[in-house]
């Protein structure tokens, strides 16, 4: 009977020793004969897309730090290359967007070819296209804002200006960014937004903000501040 003992102690201590392994690798999810790419660039003309390759690459690194490098990967889409979904319907052109999950099939691990035969488009949950679109902050207590102009127009607020006016603001992560209609999270219709610019604030889950005033922003960040005793950022506040 210890012998059993010891024997389920061994194979639990080998179990943690995996798993800590596992967790150490922060793109451990990805494997090698599976290429996955986000689309970041897209010449319709030329029928070339540019994928953002980096986590795939960076997925047998150790981590969690991991130096900042990235990694791109230029796909020619000739009459041959298959486009569908995860259910293997039949896609086209129309169906790429900008920041897009992709599959591209073989793998440069197989063979490296910039005519892919196949590109598979894959779902991403909700928090991996508020993740990867930069409108989650980035710790618990804290709020990131966005301000999100109509495209072709100028930036409606620089940021001296709100970090004159409104520095509260900035405090837990701050960025403005063009709406682009043929991004795969398409803000406008995601949060019934009916005109621009417009400010959208997030904690680490979810919108908690929505407004077309600066001011009313700051009174966010203001009552955030008070209910908690800390700032967005994380700090105390005395």
């Amino acid at each position: 009977m210890r012998r059993l003992k010891r024997a389920g102690v061994i194979v639990y201590l080998i179990i943690c020793i995996a798993l800590t392994g596992c967790s150490s690798k922060p793109y451990g999810e990805y494997k090698d004969g599976q290429m996955i790419g986000f689309v970041s660039g897209v010449d319709e003309q030329g029928k070339t897309i540019e994928f953002d390759i980096s986590e795939w690459m960076k997925r047998d690194e150790p981590g969690p730090a991991i130096e900042d490098w990235g990694a791109s990967y230029e796909a020619h889409v000739v009459p041959g290359t298959r486009i569908t979904n995860e259910a293997g319907e039949q896609l086209g052109w129309s169906d790429l967007k900008q920041g897009q999950k992709v599959q591209i099939n073989p793998p440069s691990t197989e063979k490296v070819t910039d005519t892919p035969d196949e590109l598979i488009i894959l779902t991403m949950p909700n928090e991996e296209l508020l993740k990867r679109a930069g409108f989650l902050a980035s710790k618990k207590g804290s709020y990131r804002t966005t301000l999100v102009y109509e495209s072709g127009q100028a930036e409606p607020f620089e940021v001296e200006q709100i970090e004159k006016e409104a520095g509260i603001v900035l405090q837990g992560g701050y960025s403005a960014k063009e709406y682009d209609p043929n991004h795969v999270l398409d803000v406008k219709r995601a949060f019934g937004i009916k005109a621009f610019p417009v400010f959208l604030v997030f904690d680490t889950e979810k919108l908690a903000l929505q407004t077309d005033q600066l001011d009313e922003v700051v009174t966010f960040m203001n009552a955030a501040k008070k209910k908690i005793g800390r700032d967005p950022y994380g700090r105390n506040s005395r």
